[in-house]
């Protein structure tokens, strides 16, 4: 029997053992994004096939939570191959809590890949590149559409002490 495998044989029964469907002080707080999307490239005297890359990536419990994550990684063809390689990371026994991209820092993450990881191939760097822009795009827009500076008593003010309409000359 592989080693890999637990009680039940199975990988991803393991991976669920260690995942928890709530947020506690006591777990850890982990996200899991695709950076790199299979694709085929032809060179020239060749054909390469790359699969899909996951970042995966977790922060220690505790208050207050830091925005640096305390393990970035990356991991192939599948979200859960990531995941194993992240809890690698997380303590025996501890949980892991997978948040969605508005609870941490994804872009920040993968910003240390790339910064940190001397082993990843250029299509590897394109693809995170890739993905903090677009997480840095995503963030932008969130931003316009649910932050303004408009404040109706200050519009309303302002209309009054800058309309000079009715002022003397």
């Amino acid at each position: 029997m592989d080693a890999k495998r637990d009680s039940d044989g199975s990988a991803a029964a393991r991976l669920a053992q260690r995942l928890s469907a709530r947020c506690g002080d006591d777990a850890w707080i982990g996200a899991c994004v695709r950076v790199v999307e299979a694709a085929r490239r032809e060179g020239a005297s060749s054909v390469e096939r790359t699969p899909d890359h996951y970042l995966a990536a977790a922060w220690a419990p505790g208050a207050p939570r830091s925005r640096w994550p305390d393990a970035v990684v990356i991991g192939s063809p599948a979200a859960d191959d990531a995941l194993e390689l992240l809890l690698r990371h997380v303590p025996d026994g501890a949980k892991l809590h997978l948040a969605d991209l508005d609870a941490v820092d994804a872009a920040l993450a993968a910003r240390i890949l790339l910064a940190a990881d001397r082993n990843l191939e250029p299509y590897q760097r394109d693809g995170i590149a890739a993905f903090v822009a677009s997480e840095d795009a995503r963030v932008a827009a969130r931003i316009a559409a649910g932050y303004t500076d408009r404040d109706e008593g200050f519009e309303r003010f302002r209309a009054r002490v800058l309309d000079t309409r009715g002022a003397p000359g």
